[in-house]
């Protein structure tokens, strides 16, 4: 069975959670709500926050300047005040933190992690980050203002990380893994969280609690969708007006 799909912040933060905890999450998670909002805009110009070197060219690019990176933001967010409120301190702190930490960013085509009922994961930025030291990292987002990482999401965040980006890639073996965390203030700084591999779940112990989590979720949807037919349906002639 295919069903919705559920975001990498939710997988990761219901992630070894009591039955009932997690079923209490998926209900609400289920339940019709104005979501006012996406980081959608941030995440197509990602790549020119953290100063994307194109493979081609010999030379270093130039990093892509705050204004032009604001400009291209602004433009996805189409005039839109709660996308311009949501994306533009995202793409600030982006930007600012790549420069002061002197990054520049290369793509990486590395295959999406398939999990449980089919659902494709990327766990990361499809980019690498590398640092002036010669650390290289792929850098897992935590952009919500609210809700973000728990410990244990982002334990399992990185356990997802690893097996995406190392396990099956032997040349990337060395390669460091990170949880940016964007802060809950004015200006979203970013907090980095690095990954230890003491810390790391299994992969049996990732993919089973990820299909408890969708057989729950299946659960919850088909239990929603019945109510919504019996709603429709209406009282039935046995309670009907002649």
């Amino acid at each position: 069975m295919k069903s919705r799909r559920l975001t990498e912040t939710d997988i990761v933060n219901l992630a070894f959670k009591p039955v009932e905890t997690k079923l209490a999450r998926l209900t609400n998670i289920e339940r019709p709500k104005q979501i006012i909002g996406s980081y959608e805009p941030f995440r197509r110009s990602n790549a020119d926050a953290v100063n994307l070197q194109l493979p081609l060219i010999a030379e270093a690019q130039d990093a892509t300047s705050l204004e032009m990176l604001e400009a291209v933001v602004a433009k996805a967010c189409k005039g839109n005040e709660d996308l311009l409120a949501m994306n533009l301190p995202i793409a600030r702190s982006t930007h600012s933190f790549a420069m002061e930490n002197k990054i520049v960013a290369f793509r990486e085509d590395v295959r999406h992690l398939i999990l449980p009922f089919g659902h494709a994961y990327e766990f990361g930025m499809p980019l690498l980050m590398a640092y002036p030291n010669g650390k290289i990292v792929a850098a897992f987002p935590d952009l919500r203002r609210t809700d973000p990482l728990t410990g244990i999401g982002r334990r399992t965040a990185l356990s997802f990380m690893h097996q995406r980006w190392k396990e099956n890639n032997p040349d990337l073996s060395r390669l460091g893994l990170q949880i940016w965390r964007y802060k809950n203030t004015v200006a979203r700084e970013i907090e980095v969280f690095e990954c230890s591999e003491t810390d790391l779940f299994t992969y049996d112990e990732i993919i089973a609690d990820v299909r408890q989590t969708y057989e729950i979720w299946h659960e919850v949807l088909a239990s929603a969708a019945k109510g919504r037919r019996g709603e429709t349906m209406g009282p039935g002639p046995l309670f009907g007006t002649a």
